[in-house]
Formats: structure tokens, C-alpha cells, sequence
């Protein structure tokens, strides 16, 4: 699986082929002294890589007065410079250095340390565009496999359901591919991709928000921030159109989560909430679901902010070494209530959106088996994706 990062590994490549004048089909096309810095554009300029001196950094934006090669125009007109860029690859070590950073998105536990992520957070103009492309495709996978994993889990004891594993550990990876592209500063190339398309199912946050667990609810909730208040009239508008309850839930977490992030567009998107609420959008809808998940939303975004940070159901504490990668968050669900009648997965936002990336995961390495188990990853996967018998008292939200 990690093969998919292969664009990601070409962009950590950094300067190893280049530390000297290029040469391609006997024309220089960057004269480059030892030890000079020069500037690598990737990505149709919207990421440069510094490259020389002690090294390389990356950057968002060109700085004046250094030389400039141009890495997309290369690979596609100059076949000499992608050969010459293989010949370094097989040179130097790049390509494994960059295989060891990337590599731990897709290992077998559920998320990596949070030194790991950071490492690869520092990358995030040049990766998050190739991140995010790469989580739509392990979003494929999940579709396929869910199927299997929902009739091997029908089984007396669900004993034998042996791509659960495989299931937890790749909705785990795409939550952190998400979260690698949900950068403030991603926004730009964000807000041009959400409005190419139509949204039909398709939410900032929909994805990770329907597998019902707070930790991937939580990147879903940075993802939503990360589009911002481009993704606003989308996301009423789904609200409008939404029939299934989750939908109805995510529209509104969505929203709530760009509100508190966001402080310039909260009240903007505070007025519309209380308006339809105080509408009948209700109608013709799972009206519980709907009160609830509009409550909720009103009540997180009245309340004000500040003091110390936590959040006690989920055992989250600012500077924990833990950080959101507790044991409830794993397994624990967004969609219950707590007990001033909301639900816990708004509650859970102020802490999120106030919190650094890196906390989302923990210093030192997750949760063995004994902590998380089968079993537990099981009743998650059924609390999402197995339909029950209707209840007057509970009902599943997806």
C-alpha cells in the first residue's frame, strides 16, 4: 500500500540530483555553485524546496534573487532529467529516507507516534495534495473491503472476520492522510477542488465522520476546518437536501467545526443555524436527530472559549502525552449523548480546533492489542455499518 506515496517520496527527493550544474541533453538548464542555494518549484509553483547550504527546507511561497528550476516542466519535457533523476535515486538513499518517513501511515498499529507525524507535517506543501489523492484511493479500498468485513462479522461470533484488521488499520490510514492535507494553508487548492465537482454524498468530513469513532471524527472535523468558508453553502445545502440522519449529523458538525475555527465566519454561520432552526427544515425528517444535532451545534457555538483545555469524557488534556489518542477515542462514539442531552462529538470540537495537529496523536507508541481488541474494533465497525433492529429508544445514525 505504500506505493501510493511514490509522488511523495519523488517530492522528498529534495536536492540529492541537483547539488551541481545540470546538464541536460548538452544544455545546461541550471548552473548551480557548490554549496548555492537554489529553489526547486513543484506543483505548478504553489510549493518551492530550498536546496543547499546545510540542506533543504520547503516553503509555500518563492523567495526572490535564487536560481529556479522548474521540476513539473522538467519531468515532462526533458526525458534526459527524469533518467537522471532515477540514476540519483539509485545513487543516494533518498528513496528509502523517504519510504521511512512515509511508511508508518500504513504500519499495523492504528496511528504513528506524533515525532513521525511531525516529521512528515513539516513536508505538507509539497505532500498534502499527493496525501489527499492517496486517501481517496485507500477510500476505494475501504468501499470494497467493507462488504467482506460485513458478512464475515454476520458469523456466529465474528471470530473469523480476519480483514477487520485490515479494515482498522486502512481507515486509520486515511484519517491521517486527511489530516496531513488539512493545513490552513492547504486552503487554496482545498477550495478549488470543492468547488470542481457537484456534492452529492461527498462532505469535507463525511467519510471519517460515518466510521463513528471521536479520533477520525476529530480529523473530520479539522478537515471541514481546513476548507473553511468556501465549504459553507455546501454544506447547507446538503443540510437541506439530507434524508439519512447521519448526513443530517454531519452537515451540522461540519458546519460547527468551520464556525469555531474559522471566528471571522462564526457568526455568519451561527445566524443561519438559528434560522433554520427556528424553520421547518425539520419536516419530513428524522426529527429527533435532527433537534438534537441542531441543539448541539447552537449550544457549542454560544458557549464561550478560554481556560484550561480538556475534555474529560475522552480523557483529553492539553500537553497530554496521550494527546487524542486515548482508548475511548478510539472506540468511543461521536453520536451518543451526554448528560445535558447533546451529542459528545460537538462537544468534543473546542478542544480539537484549539489543539496543535501533532496532539492527535501520542508521543510514544499506540495502544497494543490487549488495550484495543478484536472484539472492540468489531462492535465499532457494527455501531457504523450493521443496521439493527429499530428501537424506540436508539437507532443507528449511519
Amino acid at each position: 500500500m505504500t506505493d501510493i506515496f511514490i509522488e511523495g517520496g519523488y517530492a522528498l527527493l529534495g536536492g540529492e540530483f541537483c547539488k551541481t550544474s545540470l546538464k541536460i541533453a548538452g544544455g545546461e538548464i541550471a548552473a548551480v555553485d557548490p554549496g548555492q542555494e537554489f529553489l526547486i518549484g513543484q506543483l505548478k509553483d504553489q510549493a518551492w524546496l530550498k536546496v543547499g547550504g546545510l540542506g533543504y527546507t520547503v516553503d509555500r511561497k518563492r523567495q526572490a534573487g535564487l536560481p529556479v528550476i522548474n521540476l513539473d516542466e522538467l519531468l515532462c519535457t526533458q526525458s534526459e532529467f527524469e533518467r537522471s533523476l532515477q540514476d540519483s535515486m539509485h545513487r543516494t538513499y533518498a528513496m528509502r529516507d523517504a519510504y521511512k518517513i512515509l511508511e508508518p501511515v500504513f504500519e499495523p498499529s492504528p496511528i504513528q507516534s506524533r515525532s513521525n507525524f511531525d516529521e512528515i507535517f513539516k513536508w505538507a506543501p509539497l505532500l498534502e495534495q499527493v496525501a489527499y489523492k492517496s486517501a481517496m484511493r485507500v477510500l476505494h479500498v475501504l468501499d470494497t473491503l467493507r462488504s467482506v468485513v460485513r458478512h464475515e462479522l454476520s458469523g456466529t461470533s465474528g471470530r473469523d472476520a480476519t480483514s477487520l484488521q485490515a479494515y482498522w488499520q486502512l481507515v486509520h490510514a486515511l484519517g491521517q492522510l486527511i489530516l496531513v492535507a488539512s493545513s490552513n494553508e492547504a486552503r487554496p487548492w482545498l477550495e478549488d477542488m470543492a468547488n470542481s465537482f457537484v456534492w452529492e454524498t461527498w462532505t469535507p468530513s463525511f467519510v471519517l465522520l460515518r466510521e463513528r469513532t471521536f479520533w477520525l471524527a476529530a480529523v473530520a472535523a479539522r478537515s471541514a476546518a481546513a476548507f473553511g468558508e468556501s465549504a459553507v453553502e455546501g454544506y447547507l445545502r446538503r443540510l437541506s437536501q439530507a434524508k439519512h440522519p447521519m448526513m443530517i449529523f454531519d452537515a451540522l458538525f461540519g458546519l460547527s467545526a468551520i464556525a469555531l475555527a474559522n471566528p471571522a465566519s462564526k457568526a455568519t454561520i451561527f445566524a443561519e443555524l438559528l434560522r433554520l432552526r427556528d424553520g421547518n427544515l425539520a419536516v419530513a425528517r428524522d426529527h429527533s436527530v435532527f433537534l438534537i444535532s441542531f441543539e448541539s451545534a447552537v449550544r457549542i457555538l454560544s458557549r464561550s472559549r478560554g481556560g484550561h483545555r480538556e475534555f474529560r469524557e475522552l480523557h483529553w488534556h492539553a500537553g497530554s502525552a496521550k494527546g487524542m489518542a486515548t482508548r475511548a477515542a478510539f472506540i468511543g462514539d461521536p453520536t451518543a449523548l451526554s448528560a445535558s442531552g447533546e451529542y459528545l462529538g460537538f462537544s468534543m470540537l473546542p478542544f480539537v480546533v484549539d489543539s496543535p495537529y501533532d496532539e492527535h496523536f501520542p508521543k510514544f507508541p499506540a495502544y497494543s492489542d490487549k488495550e484495543i481488541t478484536h472484539g472492540r474494533i468489531a462492535a465499532a465497525f457494527r455501531r457504523a455499518w450493521v443496521e439493527e433492529p429499530a428501537s424506540p429508544v436508539r437507532r443507528l445514525l449511519h
